[in-house]
């Protein structure tokens, strides 16, 4: 298993001495980026051994793609210009959380924004091939969004989006927030396309003493027989500090399940 971090290009030295395999960028902030900032971080990245084989926060609050405001055109606009730019850092894996962006307006019928992901799935399925990536989609807690709040949510919309690169996530965050189990996360075998993982008390630094349910979390990715990568996903005070002995914990839990 690969072990990563979901921050800003600012910290990738400081992941490499640590002892972590890759960064986790942001889409958002990747893409926001002018021509000469972008390159700046592609050459920055070029130069280490550390790489960006993953990113999240995939669209922007403001582009919707549910509700009457989702335009298709826009969409696939931005993600021409993003996709392009993860390609160039060597991006394997594109979460879809964005839970304003996918946020259901009080009042819009259920049946035709569910119809709207379904579309939106298909059309990053189709750009993501194009750039060699692949989409995990993020199950987030009801406190972030209002659709897609659970690891069997989350594959109901894989099963109608129906495309070989458009897999899940779980995050032990939103699955401890919502109660989702073990069995919940194992249902995602042969789906499980990328991992994101915390103290999901306060959302922080992880420890061996931690008293949440690493257990669980880990055993059902083992249950799913996943390997791939799993990126802590939380608040860093003391990077130097914190970084340590959350992956020292995460490595600890996946040699305990063998992943």
């Amino acid at each position: 298993m690969k072990f990563g971090v979901c921050c800003g290009f600012e910290m990738a030295e400081l992941l490499e001495k640590i002892g972590f395999d890759y960064i986790e960028g942001n889409v958002t902030v990747i893409s926001s980026m002018d021509d000469g900032e972008f390159n700046a971080v592609a050459e920055k990245m070029d130069s280490l051994k550390i790489r960006c084989e993953a990113s999240c926060c995939l669209f922007p609050g403001e582009l919707k793609v549910v509700g009457p405001d989702a335009d298709m055109g826009k969409i696939a606009d931005y993600l021409d210009k993003a996709f392009a730019r993860l390609e160039r850092l060597g991006v394997e894996s594109v979460v879809f959380g964005s839970g304003g962006a996918r946020r259901v307006p009080e009042g819009f019928d259920r049946a035709r924004a569910w119809h709207q992901l379904v579309q939106v799935g298909r059309l990053l399925s189709e750009k993501a091939g194009e750039h060699g990536l692949k989409i995990a989609l993020e199950p987030l807690n009801r406190g972030e969004t209002n659709i897609i709040n659970s690891q069997r949510e989350g594959l109901a919309l894989v099963a109608d989006v129906d495309r070989p690169n458009f897999r899940i996530l779980t995050d032990l965050y939103h699955v401890y927030l919502e109660k989702d189990t073990r069995e919940d996360i194992a249902a995602c075998k042969g789906l499980l396309q990328h991992c994101h993982v915390v103290n999901p008390v306060g959302r922080v630094a992880m420890n061996l003493e931690d008293n949440v349910p690493y257990d669980m979390f880990f055993g059902g990715i083992a249950d799913c027989g996943y390997t791939g990568r799993i990126s802590f996903e939380g608040i860093i005070d003391n990077a130097e500090e914190e970084l340590p002995r959350s992956l020292a914990t995460m490595k600890a839990f996946a040699e305990k399940y063998g992943i």
